[in-house]
């Protein structure tokens, strides 16, 4: 087990202590991710997909346009995605206000995917965020928040009704 102080030099503006910032996001997202990565592998999906499905059941009823502007990925990256997701039977598309507006909606089998991978990752949340106070929870949290280029902070609030 890595010795904490090693993690939490004083030194911590240090070009050497930065690029144990960015080791540790690493190591932490892979991690954060192997749970359901190898769901989705059984399935032929893959992390895109997560996405997809994630902030599809997040929002009910998201367009196509408001889920581009989330994951900030091009229309064809997303069309090919939600093309294999609508053709499984994970996401209903219907027809918006307007004709040129798409819907998306997950259906009970993209729901309980979606509820299957989210479960794994908020078990492993919880096991490791109780060992901590809520004053380092919300310094961890400020610290994220922060790291958000304040554009997509706009986006963040919204979903998350702030």
């Amino acid at each position: 087990m890595t010795d904490l102080n090693k993690l939490l030099n004083p030194l911590f503006l240090k070009d050497i202590e930065i690029k144990k910032i960015i080791e540790l996001l690493f190591f932490s997202y892979r991690d954060f991710t192997a749970g359901p990565d190898a769901i989705l592998e059984k399935i032929n999906f893959g992390r895109a997909h997560h996405r997809v499905i994630y902030f599809v059941g997040k929002q009910k009823n998201l367009t196509i346009k408001e889920l581009l502007l989330i994951l900030q990925i091009t229309k064809q990256s997303l069309s090919r995605v939600l093309n294999q997701l609508v053709k499984e039977k994970y996401i209903v598309v219907s027809v918006g206000e307007d004709k040129r507006t798409k819907k998306l909606t997950l259906t009970q089998k993209g729901q309980d995917l979606e509820d299957q991978l989210t479960m794994i990752q908020t078990k492993r949340i919880k096991k490791i965020i109780n060992k901590f106070s809520e004053k380092d929870i919300n310094g961890f949290k400020k610290i994220l928040y922060a790291m958000i280029e304040q554009k997509n902070k706009i986006k963040f609030d919204e979903i998350n009704n702030k």
